[in-house]
């Protein structure tokens, strides 16, 4: 994830396929909350 988030893609590239896979899905869920939770505060925001 380090490599990543630091722009390293050659060291990205040579990981392994189970850290591939474990990155994925910490993404995804990274995302998939973020997402959810901006869609839930919109009740929030008041509307004129």
């Amino acid at each position: 994830m380090a490599a990543l988030l630091g722009g390293d893609w050659p060291t990205a590239d040579a990981s392994t396929e189970r850290h591939r896979s474990e990155c994925s899905g910490l993404v995804a869920a990274y995302l998939q909350w973020h997402l959810e939770n901006g869609i839930r505060s919109l009740r929030l925001v008041e509307r004129s």
